[in-house]
């Protein structure tokens, strides 16, 4: 039940003076999510597979921008989906799916990130990476398909400045600030998956937002960026 290769976090376009990010996440659970967790738990297992399906590349992509490493965000999410089915019988479906996952992946990257012997360089690129010559790379896609040369290498430029700011917070306000700003969920909901208060998230987004401002402030300024 593996995390197939080949996709990374991807962002919407924006204009190449714009920071802004957004990401396309899957849909909010079904009943049809309902009905197949049922069926496993009925002993249908082989349809635990549907779900793999359907949200490895959210899984994935959660795992890559919170890690900055390819293949440390491949066994994360792998490590989620397994956790995930082991521990099915204890899912209430009250919630979302993908909110309980989320959870899960979220867990398994701060196992990943206390363990590792030094963080990767998190650095970014505009486009499709190659897993085997792009690790360690956050990719924050800000690329204006409509920019001529000097503008699209202001955007790798951009891309490149503020992945590197947000591989520089701490995991909770870098958890934060993504789930919420790269990967648009709602603030309960990231407060549901990091499971604190929705205050917590809150001071966690406007620092993690402070901080970001701050390290790109002189950068932006000289650029003539700004954020929205």
């Amino acid at each position: 039940m593996g995390v197939s290769d080949g996709h990374v976090l991807e962002s919407g376009n924006t204009t190449s003076k714009t920071a802004a990010w957004s990401v396309i996440l899957p849909p909010a659970m079904a009943g049809s999510d309902a009905q197949i967790i049922q069926a496993v738990l009925d002993g249908d297992v082989e349809r635990y597979a549907e779900l793999v399906d359907k949200y490895q590349d959210a899984a994935l992509k959660l795992a890559f921008s919170l890690l900055g490493n390819y293949e440390d965000a491949k066994d994360a999410s792998q490590e989620a989906f397994l956790s995930a089915y082991q521990s099915l019988g204890r899912f209430r479906g009250g919630a979302r799916f993908s909110t309980w996952l989320y959870r899960i992946v979220v867990n398994e990257c701060k196992d990943v990130y206390k363990h590792r012997a030094r963080q990767p360089a998190v650095v970014a690129t505009v486009g499709a990476p190659d897993p085997e010559t792009d690790e360690g790379c956050l990719f924050i896609d800000v690329e204006d398909t409509a920019a001529g040369p000097s503008e699209q290498l202001e955007d790798r430029e951009l891309a490149h400045q503020l992945s590197t700011a947000i591989g520089r917070l701490p995991m909770k306000q870098r958890t934060a600030f993504l789930l919420h700003h790269v990967h648009g969920l709602a603030l309960d909901e990231v407060a549901e998956i990091m499971r604190c208060r929705l205050g917590t998230v809150k001071s966690h987004v406007f620092r993690a937002t402070e901080c970001l401002r701050g390290q790109l402030a002189p950068w932006m300024k000289k650029e003539g960026i700004s954020w929205t």
